[in-house]
């Protein structure tokens, strides 16, 4: 019987750890997608460049660009300079696996999204998004 309560015990811990430790990954996820979010919004592409990886592809429905290259889209978001925010996300979820996170949501002006992150050299970063075209 001890060793059966000891189990029960060591299991729940485990669990508990792993809901710690996923609450703390997309906690640092939030905050990594604000960031980068913050850092478009004020049309700093070097800023926003810092948070997408090198190999990185996005599918943006509204515009119809399946691949972008880098270094083009960050000179583009430094030359127009600063947006408007919009008024953030809705209906976010989080499908979390070790040092890879799968980030879901609505989006005003974009639709509903899902972003790819990676922790890759011990910091996160985006390596695939998917936008639908927004519905008017």
């Amino acid at each position: 019987m001890h060793f059966l309560v000891t189990t029960a015990i060591v299991v729940v811990m485990a669990l508990s750890a792993s809901a710690q430790d996923k609450a703390k990954i997309q906690q640092e996820v939030t905050d990594f997608d604000r960031a980068r979010g913050a850092a478009f919004v004020k049309g700093d592409g070097d800023a926003w460049g810092k948070h997408i990886a090198d190999d990185c592809l996005w599918t943006v429905m509204a515009t119809g660009v399946v691949n972008q290259n880098k270094a083009e889209f960050t000179a583009e978001i430094t030359k127009r300079g600063p947006i408007e925010a919009g008024s953030g996300i809705s209906d976010e979820k989080f499908h979390i696996e070790e040092n890879r996170v799968v980030q879901t949501g609505q989006s005003d002006g974009i639709g509903r999204f899902a972003r790819v992150y990676a922790k890759r050299d011990g910091r996160w970063q985006m390596i695939a998004l998917y936008t639908e075209k927004a519905i008017n």
